[in-house]
């Protein structure tokens, strides 16, 4: 079949890889312009070279120029997976099959922004990619498949994000030998049980350290590489919150923020009734074990983070 893909992730990489290892004519793929403000942006150059596959840097899909761009191919299939803005109508009736996308949530639960953040952050046991129709309105199409992706207690967003490229993979190799042969599932989402998740910028990763540890725990979790961060301050130092052992601990008596104790790499922060075990931090653009902000930086144990009048909850 003939496909034009939308990507800016590696989420997108990786499906365009199975498509091609299934036998599609990948006849072009759009990316945009390298941009500071996309966390989990890659260069498909190397891909595009590779299989010999034009490729286009955009801005939006829904200018003319791109639109007749992507018309110009006479797609059957149009993927758009790893793209952060809505597209119109006008692009989804282009392919002459079908135009698909994928969003790493249960739908219809958690469409919206940051569903890997906010899996973590709301401590989900489980969560899906999942494989959709396009339409107008953000992740509401009808449902082509969906691949359950249970969450460990120690994952992050970094071993997240690999288990939804792994899941992006099987459904690719699951749904596209019988798109060849003209069948594409349309099951259409409960709008009953639809719910929706916010977008997330950087300066929402501001901790409250008035949470409890295991909140704090999920918040530095969720927001660690690829993305931003989770973030405090002390004595007006901006530290990054990059990792942290799950709470084991039952109550402390403790003052939320306070440096309590170092042990290599481990730095133990108080939080609501209990402490928060820091392991990997990041000052001043260094990425070092938690512990060095005492050895190092030369704080000490007694001092505290800045309060957070809204940690964003």
């Amino acid at each position: 079949m003939r496909v034009v893909f939308v990507t800016h992730n590696r989420l997108g990489l990786a499906c365009l890889e199975e498509l091609v290892s299934a036998g599609a004519d990948v006849e072009a793929v759009f990316t945009r312009p390298e941009r500071d403000d996309i966390s989990d942006q890659i260069d498909l150059a190397g891909f595009a070279e590779r299989e010999s596959v034009e490729l286009h840097r955009v801005d939006s899909l829904n200018d003319v120029s791109t639109r007749e761009r992507i018309a110009s191919y006479d797609p059957e299939v149009l993927f758009v997976i790893g793209w952060s803005t809505l597209v119109d109508q006008a692009v989804i009736e282009i392919p002459s099959v079908a135009a698909l996308g994928m969003h790493p949530a249960p739908l219809p639960r958690g469409r919206g922004r940051a569903p890997i953040a906010w899996s973590l952050i709301k401590g989900l046991e489980e969560t899906a990619l999942s494989f959709f129709h396009l339409a107008p309105e953000a992740d509401a199409g009808d449902l082509v498949g969906q691949e359950p992706i249970p969450i460990e207690r120690d994952d992050d967003a970094s071993s997240l994000y690999r288990r939804v490229v792994d899941a992006g993979r099987r459904l690719i190799r699951r749904h596209y030998p019988a798109f060849e042969e003209g069948s594409v599932p349309r099951t259409p989402q409960d709008e009953s049980r639809a719910t929706w998740w916010p977008k997330r910028e950087p300066k929402d990763g501001l901790v409250d350290w008035t949470c409890e540890p295991n909140a704090i725990y999920d918040w530095i979790r969720g927001q660690t590489h690829p993305y931003p961060g989770a973030y405090t301050y002390l004595d007006d130092q901006r530290v990054t919150l990059w990792s942290a052992n799950p709470p084991t601990g039952g109550p402390r008596f403790v003052v939320p923020g306070e440096i309590v104790s170092f042990d290599e790499p481990v730095l133990e922060i108080g939080a609501w009734e209990g402490t928060v075990e820091l392991t990997r931090i990041g000052v001043s653009g260094r990425e070092v074990p938690a512990s060095a902000l005492v050895t190092e930086y030369e704080y000490d144990v007694g001092q505290a983070f800045e309060a957070a009048s809204d940690g964003g909850w």
